[in-house]
């Protein structure tokens, strides 16, 4: 029942407090930053538990104004500062609910804002204190302990420090606790914070006074003297606390119910949680056993109370992050049986491509070698015609109009007879099997004669067996080209033919002295380029200095 009635005066005064802002002239809407520095500074240092409603009140608009714009950053600083509120004002199960829900927005963004350093930190601190509040000491040390994994400022990692050693007092770990409380007190000291250095002193003195050292009680009366001077009322109050705990532990009444009253009236300006801590401390040093029974009963089944909606809560959260885990997990497993099934179309897209390139490519091949037959049929059948049968012709004419002697007839048979042979040559098969440097060499002097002088360099030195089939035939048909070109065109007297090995690279060199002048690329020498690519290889055509034709193979 009496937390029934705490609950309704709480919202009762928080009615009306929201009905008085909304009424007022300056309104929510006109709030600036200064006015969120403002209570905000009302909720870390309040005068009096009114400065706490009032900001509770504030920061509830100010969420439903964030809310509206959709503001995360802003959400979550809104629920960060509800949740101290709601716990200085005793509302424990509602402080645990703000912590979460601030968190479950941080984790949605997955890194998309950038939100102050510490802040998760922060929150897990919070969230510490309510777990410590609610008797689950242990959870608060696995909240403490990983807000202390992520968090990277100094300042807030001596105030997670304390509230973890604090944790472990709670659990009867005393000596963990005073070596942590001792460091933390070393630093702040450093560090020249009195406000910290008091606060760690005073749980140091609790912690020690708890384990019945003698310090405690000295360590604890160091920190009022230090709070006294900083005038802070909450503060003040938690020194009171204590020692109405300790000189109650050791039988002093008298003293214990001095510092209770002290506490009691000093509540008043703070929180209605602190009123309430104040009236339990104090009735249960009544010397009537039944109000003391009470309060303990009180206090057991609120904690009780507090316990079970905290765990409810915390199932709730966990329920909702593996939800949300599940929904991810599932999502992923659809991009990625998308990705799959994109993989395969364009797999299989590739695949056809390939196949329509092979027949292009085949047939494309296969028209090269129609036409070069053709080509090659054409030369085989116009050069027949044109040095063979004319010839053949003309002897038929001697021998039916000439009484010419049977030797000059036999000699122009026997003319013709070369020009056959060396048609054959120019488009039979080319025995690559055999001394390749010396086929080449024949080649070449095959068109030496009175007016050209044709001379060949490292022929016969160079092992030609490094070199394959096809580009043995491709570089002999090139040479044969280019000589016949040279017969037909050039008017050259002296044609050099030159060739070295260079690493794996046969580079043969083609040189004459003909009449030179700009090269203009017809079927002869265009032939001659497609053999060469068609091998892998490179050829050069280029005009010598002066007079000449130069061209530069590389296999």
């Amino acid at each position: 029942m009496e937390k029934s009635n705490f609950s309704f005066l709480f919202f009762l005064k928080v009615v009306f407090i929201l009905s008085s802002l909304l009424s007022s002239s300056y309104g929510f809407a006109q709030q600036t930053v200064d006015s969120t520095t403002y209570f905000y500074n009302k909720i870390l240092n309040p005068d009096s538990a009114d400065d706490l409603v009032v900001s509770y009140v504030y920061f509830k608009k100010y969420k439903e104004e964030k809310s509206i714009d959709q503001d995360t950053l802003g959400l979550v600083f809104t629920h960060q500062m509800l949740a101290m509120a709601e716990y200085k004002l005793g509302q424990i199960y509602a402080s645990e609910q703000s912590a979460i829900e601030a968190l479950k927005l941080k984790e949605k963004t997955s890194g998309a804002l950038q939100f102050p350093e510490g802040t998760e930190s922060r929150i897990n601190n919070h969230l510490g204190m309510v777990y410590r509040t609610t008797g689950q000491p242990e959870k608060a040390i696995q909240i403490y302990s990983k807000a202390l994994s992520k968090n990277k400022s100094l300042k807030d990692s001596l105030i997670l420090l304390n509230n973890l050693a604090n944790a472990h007092r709670d659990s009867g770990n005393y000596d963990e606790a005073v070596d942590l409380l001792t460091s933390v007190v070393r630093r702040n000291k450093k560090l020249n914070n009195p406000v910290e250095t008091a606060r760690a002193l005073d749980n140091l003195g609790y912690t020690q006074a708890l384990a019945n050292d003698p310090k405690g009680l000295e360590n604890i009366l160091e920190a009022l003297e230090l709070r006294k001077e900083l005038g802070n009322p909450g503060q003040l109050f938690t020194s009171y606390n204590h020692l109405t705990e300790y000189y109650a532990s050791i039988g002093d009444t008298t003293t214990a119910r001095m510092y209770a009253v002290l506490g009691k009236n000093l509540a008043k300006k703070v929180s209605i949680k602190y009123r309430q801590e104040a009236l339990e401390s104090y009735f249960t040093l009544s010397d009537d056993p039944e109000i003391v029974e009470y309060i303990r009963n009180n206090d057991s089944i609120t904690k009780a109370s507090l316990q079970n909606d905290i765990k409810f809560a915390s199932i709730k959260y966990d329920f909702s992050k593996e939800q949300e885990r599940t929904q991810v997990a599932q999502l992923e497993r659809q991009k990625e049986s998308q990705r799959k099934n994109l993989f395969k179309v364009i797999g299989l897209f590739i695949l056809l491509l390939g196949i329509a390139l092979y027949f292009v490519l085949k047939y494309r091949h296969r028209k090269e070698k129609v036409e070069e037959i053709y080509r090659t049929e054409s030369r085989i059948s116009k050069k027949v015609h044109d040095e063979v049968a004319n010839d053949l012709y003309q002897i038929m004419t001697k021998i039916q109009t000439s009484t010419q002697s049977n030797d000059t007839i036999l000699d122009d048979l026997d003319s013709v007879y070369h020009k056959t042979r060396d048609i054959s040559k120019d488009y039979g098969l080319i025995e690559t099997e055999e001394e390749f440097g010396e086929l080449l060499n024949d080649l070449l002097l095959n068109y030496q004669n009175d007016q050209v002088n044709v001379i060949s360099k490292n022929l016969l030195r160079i092992d030609w067996n490094g070199l394959a089939t096809e580009k043995k035939i491709a570089l002999y048909r090139v040479l044969q080209e280019l000589m016949t070109n040279m017969r037909k065109h050039s008017e050259a007297s002296l044609v050099v033919v030159s060739a070295e090995k260079l690493g794996s690279k046969y580079v043969v060199e083609y040189t004459d002295n003909g009449k030179g002048g700009p090269i203009k690329i017809g079927n002869g020498l265009r032939n001659a380029e497609n053999r060469i690519h068609s091998v892998k290889g490179t050829i050069i055509f280029e005009p010598t200095e002066r007079n000449g034709f130069k061209a530069k193979i590389k296999l």
